[in-house]
Protein backbone atom coordinates (compact mmCIF):
# COMPACT_ATOMS: atom_id res chain seq x y z
CA UNK A 1 0.00 0.00 0.00
CA UNK A 2 1.23 3.41 -0.87
CA UNK A 3 0.97 6.60 1.11
CA UNK A 4 -1.99 7.73 -0.99
CA UNK A 5 -3.94 4.54 -0.23
CA UNK A 6 -3.27 4.90 3.49
CA UNK A 7 -4.40 8.53 3.42
CA UNK A 8 -7.60 7.67 1.56
CA UNK A 9 -8.36 4.86 4.03
CA UNK A 10 -7.82 7.21 6.98
CA UNK A 11 -10.15 9.82 5.48
CA UNK A 12 -12.82 7.17 4.82
CA UNK A 13 -12.56 5.93 8.42
CA UNK A 14 -12.89 9.47 9.79
CA UNK A 15 -15.94 10.18 7.62
CA UNK A 16 -17.60 6.89 8.60
CA UNK A 17 -16.86 7.54 12.27
CA UNK A 18 -18.22 11.08 12.06
CA UNK A 19 -21.29 9.89 10.19
CA UNK A 20 -22.27 7.64 13.11
CA UNK A 21 -22.45 10.63 15.45
CA UNK A 22 -23.88 13.20 13.03
CA UNK A 23 -27.61 12.63 13.55
CA UNK A 24 -29.94 15.24 12.07
CA UNK A 25 -33.49 16.13 13.10
CA UNK A 26 -36.61 15.21 11.14
CA UNK A 27 -37.15 18.76 9.88
CA UNK A 28 -33.58 18.85 8.53
CA UNK A 29 -34.18 15.50 6.86
CA UNK A 30 -37.31 16.73 5.10
CA UNK A 31 -35.61 19.95 3.99
CA UNK A 32 -32.60 18.01 2.71
CA UNK A 33 -34.76 15.66 0.64
CA UNK A 34 -36.87 18.50 -0.80
CA UNK A 35 -33.87 20.73 -1.58
CA UNK A 36 -31.89 17.81 -2.98
CA UNK A 37 -34.78 16.76 -5.19
CA UNK A 38 -35.20 20.31 -6.47
CA UNK A 39 -31.48 20.60 -7.25
CA UNK A 40 -31.52 17.18 -8.96
CA UNK A 41 -34.48 18.23 -11.09
CA UNK A 42 -32.79 21.46 -12.15
CA UNK A 43 -29.58 19.57 -12.92
CA UNK A 44 -31.34 17.05 -15.16
CA UNK A 45 -32.80 19.92 -17.20
CA UNK A 46 -29.32 21.45 -17.69
CA UNK A 47 -27.40 18.30 -18.66
CA UNK A 48 -27.24 19.15 -22.36
CA UNK A 49 -26.90 22.94 -22.04
CA UNK A 50 -24.29 23.16 -19.27
CA UNK A 51 -22.86 19.70 -18.53
CA UNK A 52 -20.21 20.80 -16.02
CA UNK A 53 -22.71 22.73 -13.93
CA UNK A 54 -25.18 19.86 -14.21
CA UNK A 55 -22.67 17.33 -12.90
CA UNK A 56 -21.87 19.45 -9.86
CA UNK A 57 -25.59 20.02 -9.21
CA UNK A 58 -26.28 16.30 -9.58
CA UNK A 59 -23.59 15.57 -7.00
CA UNK A 60 -24.90 18.15 -4.55
CA UNK A 61 -28.52 17.07 -5.01
CA UNK A 62 -27.67 13.40 -4.56
CA UNK A 63 -25.68 14.18 -1.41
CA UNK A 64 -28.59 16.14 0.06
CA UNK A 65 -31.11 13.41 -0.77
CA UNK A 66 -28.81 10.77 0.75
CA UNK A 67 -28.38 12.92 3.86
CA UNK A 68 -32.13 13.28 4.21
CA UNK A 69 -32.90 9.60 3.66
CA UNK A 70 -30.24 8.22 6.01
CA UNK A 71 -30.55 10.93 8.68
CA UNK A 72 -26.78 11.00 9.11
CA UNK A 73 -24.46 13.81 8.11
CA UNK A 74 -20.70 13.29 8.10
CA UNK A 75 -20.00 17.02 8.04
CA UNK A 76 -22.25 17.74 11.01
CA UNK A 77 -20.76 14.81 12.92
CA UNK A 78 -17.23 16.03 12.27
CA UNK A 79 -18.10 19.57 13.35
CA UNK A 80 -19.85 18.39 16.51
CA UNK A 81 -16.96 16.11 17.43
CA UNK A 82 -14.34 18.80 16.91
CA UNK A 83 -16.36 21.45 18.75
CA UNK A 84 -16.70 19.37 21.92
CA UNK A 85 -13.01 18.73 22.43
CA UNK A 86 -11.71 22.20 21.57
CA UNK A 87 -13.91 24.36 23.78
CA UNK A 88 -11.98 27.30 25.14
CA UNK A 89 -12.90 30.23 27.32
CA UNK A 90 -12.61 33.31 25.13
CA UNK A 91 -12.79 36.92 26.29
CA UNK A 92 -13.62 39.56 23.71
CA UNK A 93 -12.43 43.09 24.35
CA UNK A 94 -14.01 45.84 22.33
CA UNK A 95 -12.49 49.29 21.91
CA UNK A 96 -14.49 52.15 20.45
CA UNK A 97 -12.88 55.33 19.32
CA UNK A 98 -14.91 58.37 18.35
CA UNK A 99 -13.35 60.76 15.86
CA UNK A 100 -14.69 64.27 15.21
Amino acid sequence: MGILDLTIDKVKEKIDEACEHGQISNSERVLSVVAGGFILGCAVKRVLKKPLTAVSCLTLGAALVTRGITGKCAVKGALDASGESDEKDVTIIEHRHFVK
